[in-house]
């Protein structure tokens, strides 16, 4: 409030300018003031009152001449320690949500801060036990890639489809073309990000969605996409995509080398059959109950053996899924799933 109010007495282009390099130097990585109030200060704190300021601060920012300065702040984010980076992708994010109307006249930041969003979702570490993992660790809920993907999800939802359809397209399409398994691993999260807020601006969830990528980050990002446009499409895309996506999901959670995988393709096999139409799934249903009853039935026996359950909840999960929307369907496969594995589960 204090800035707010000083800033509005800075009617001068020659002090406004003053400002913008006071504001560059406070977000800079460098800063050794605001790191030292960092330390006293928890994070969690500064994270509150940056969502506070960061309207109130750059609202008359951006209504001048802002641009001077953001491309320099656009390098500094990319050089910035990842909490410093998330904090400052923050204000865009924010001012997304509370100050639409004016950010929608600034196209040129939105259209800088996409690829910035999307470059911190490919800020992975290249690690083989990641696709084993049968416990999903803090840091994941935490990294830089989770942190890009909510962001590019806000922004969408903030700015809506008619802004930001056309910058985040063509960034996808993109990476979407590029043969490394890497980018195009970004490009299908961005896809199911951007669904909520742009099913009624002619962009098909499908297109340009590589139909057997081999790469484990690359599946799991696969079954994220299709998990949440499942959600955000409902139920245009079940009545569309119903064949392709059941396959698909049913395949993945066969293999057996990528448990994560596994279970990712589980969690989106469970938002395809919620809002999935009942007559859209019964022809499906016997194949995709014995497919689950025999993955479970494994899944038991790894429980029993190595104590692995990651998959086996999920599984366990979109069953409990597929019958809710079966219904009555469902009553001739109840023996199938409770009484032949009764003396399993009585071990536990």
């Amino acid at each position: 409030l204090s800035a707010r109010l000083v800033f509005s007495d800075l009617t001068a282009m020659a002090e406004q300018q003053q400002f913008y390099l006071l504001l560059g130097n406070l977000m800079s990585p460098d800063n050794n003031v605001r790191k030292q109030a960092e330390v006293r200060r928890p994070n969690g704190l500064l994270r509150s009152q940056v969502r506070q300021m960061a309207a109130v601060l750059l609202r008359r920012l951006l209504s001048s001449s802002f641009e001077e300065i953001y491309p320099g702040l656009t390098l500094e984010m990319q050089t910035a320690v990842k909490t410093e980076l998330q904090l400052a992708l923050e204000v865009i994010v924010t001012l997304s949500e509370t100050a639409a109307a004016m950010l929608r006249k600034h196209t040129a930041i939105v259209a800088q801060s996409v690829p910035q969003m999307l470059a911190m979702m490919v800020d992975l570490e290249d690690d083989e036990e990641w696709a084993m993992a049968d416990e999903l660790e803090d840091d994941d809920f935490d990294s830089n890639a989770v942190a890009g993907e909510s962001a590019l999800d806000r922004i969408a939802c903030g700015l809506g489809g008619k802004i930001i359809l056309p910058i985040i397209k063509q960034h996808i399409m993109q990476m979407l073309q590029n043969c490394e398994e890497t980018p195009l691993g970004v490009g299908l999260p961005a896809r199911g990000a951007d669904g909520a807020v742009c099913h009624r601006r002619g962009l098909s969830p499908a297109d340009g969605v590589p139909s057997s990528p081999q790469h484990p980050r690359v599946r799991y990002a696969a079954c994220n996409a299709i998990g949440q446009m499942a959600t955000d499409f409902a139920p245009t895309f079940q009545k569309k995509f119903h064949d392709k996506v059941i396959a698909a999901l049913l395949q993945t959670m066969e293999d057996q080398n990528f448990p994560r995988v596994q279970a990712h393709a589980a969690a989106a096999l469970i938002n395809f059959t919620e809002d999935c139409p009942k007559s859209i799934l019964i022809p499906y249903l016997d194949n995709l109950l014995q497919h689950l009853h025999v993955i479970m039935v494994g899944k038991l026996n790894e429980l029993i053996q190595k104590g692995n359950k990651l998959v086996l909840e999920q599984v366990v999960t979109s069953i409990a899924s597929v019958a809710d929307t079966a219904e009555e369907k469902f009553v001739p496969y109840y023996d199938l799933f409770i009484k032949s594995n009764k003396p399993k589960c009585c071990c536990f």
